[in-house]
């Protein structure tokens, strides 16, 4: 099975995955509507750019009250908007800020993979997205710990 990560470092701040990620899903740039989203850090005057992204956890489809998250056949978490509420009990859940309701739709979104060829890492130019085998996700997460990065 493989997940997508960040390579710790690399991210720029460009925010085109953002803009592709909302034209993927809505054939339209409109960052809010983006399942990726990049927050800026400052760590003692020095700009990190970080991407934030689902690790596909499953703990905002433990909560979810009306049984609208599901995982699909690449192991990614889905919303199903018919049974979404936009109850926000998912986003609240969420602890790495990954899931938010739609500013249209008043509906979850969060990243599904794809269908398990994420656009965001075919897009950035700067290599900070990775989908990988778990296996090499470990591995890029320990060298990042143990980096210092």
């Amino acid at each position: 099975m493989k997940t997508l990560v960040v390579i710790p470092g690399a991210c720029r701040g460009c925010e085109r995955c953002v803009l592709w990620c909302s034209f993927a899903k809505y054939g339209t740039h409109v960052p809010s509507r983006a399942r990726i989203q990049i927050v800026k850090h400052d760590l003692d005057g020095h700009i990190v750019d970080q991407p934030v992204i689902c690790l596909q956890c499953g703990l905002c489809m433990t909560a979810c009250p009306t049984g609208a998250m599901r995982r699909n056949k690449a192991g990614a978490v889905v919303v199903d908007e018919e049974k979404c509420t936009g109850c926000g009990l998912c986003v609240m859940a969420c602890p790495y800020g990954a899931v938010k309701l739609d500013p249209i739709t008043g509906k979850a979104i969060k990243c599904d993979l794809c269908g398990g060829d994420p656009v965001c890492v075919k897009h950035c130019p700067f290599g900070a997205l990775a989908f990988v085998e778990l296996g090499e996700a470990v591995e890029l997460r320990q060298l990042a710990t143990v980096g210092g990065a």
